[in-house]
């Protein structure tokens, strides 16, 4: 996790030891099936992912994957539910992926990362009426990578950015055609102010976690949403190489987080104690 984890590794050290063994082979479970989707990829890849799904369903597999994931989510039906659309929506991302508008959009956000939330929510036994919040931030960040990786993904065949707005093929924006670049640049400006909104409505949720594994989300999102600002300084453009925030800005963001987040539960102890008294 530490290596490929970059956001969420830092952050998951708050947890403690058994928590973050159980996020961590979450997070395995979720990067390997990713990985299927693109490292394998094509008929092969997805003929995989829809092998997972199966087995996911039968109680005598032998498939690592599944036993895995009917072993973590034992007794958390909308855990296990949440993995069976992750694998679902990481099947029909196997190829030349082109986005057609704000509805597709929306449904794979909630597919490969809404569901990491609830997920998460499940290993963590939360309330079912916070789920709606943790796939909302879960579907902040992927619209954040998806802003990140718009030349990446276009060079392998892959448009994230909905046709709607930006109706041009994926080598017209890796070969810099300037209507092609400016309809990508509007088109990540507007995902962003969505991605901000999601933000907002998931922080919400966070009063429902245990204190350490609210300071790790926290501290998380407010690292991802750091690649939204540094998208924004950049002019919104594609083309500049792969965004990173650098590591003094992370340090800031990630204190703000927790000072935050631990006020506002602070405020929130005393306000009960007070009611009780």
């Amino acid at each position: 996790m530490a290596r490929h984890a970059r956001s969420f590794a830092p952050a998951a050290r708050m947890l403690s030891r058994s928590d973050r063994a159980r996020v961590a082979r979450l997070y395995v479970l979720c990067r390997t099936i990713d990985d299927i989707a693109d490292e394998i990829g094509g008929d092969v890849g997805r003929a995989e992912l829809e092998t997972l799904h199966a087995d996911l369903e039968r109680m005598d597999t032998t498939s690592l994957l599944a036993v895995e994931g009917r072993a973590l989510f034992a007794g958390r039906p909308d855990g296990m539910n949440a993995l069976r659309q992750l694998v679902a929506a990481a099947a029909a991302d196997t190829g030349r992926t082109c986005i057609a508008d704000d509805n597709a959009l929306d449904t794979y956000c909630m597919g490969v990362a809404g569901t990491v939330g609830v997920m998460i929510c499940a290993l963590f036994d939360i309330d079912r009426g916070w789920h709606k919040a943790a796939a909302d931030l879960g579907k902040a960040m992927q619209l954040t990578n998806i802003c990140r990786d718009v030349a990446e993904d276009a060079r392998v065949g892959r448009r994230y950015l909905p046709f709607s707005q930006c109706p041009y093929p994926p080598d017209a924006i890796t070969a810099g055609a300037p209507d092609a670049i400016a309809a990508a640049s509007a088109s990540m400006a507007h995902l962003l102010h969505r991605a901000d909104d999601f933000y907002l409505t998931g922080r919400h949720g966070l009063v429902a976690l245990p204190v350490r594994l609210r300071l790790a989300v926290a501290s998380a999102a407010a690292m991802y949403a750091g690649i939204g600002t540094e998208l924004r300084r950049r002019n919104y453009s594609p083309l500049l190489g792969r965004t990173v925030v650098p590591a003094e800005r992370k340090v800031g963001l990630v204190v703000a987080a927790l000072v935050r987040e631990t006020t506002q539960a602070l405020k929130s102890e005393v306000r009960s104690a007070y009611v009780r008294i």
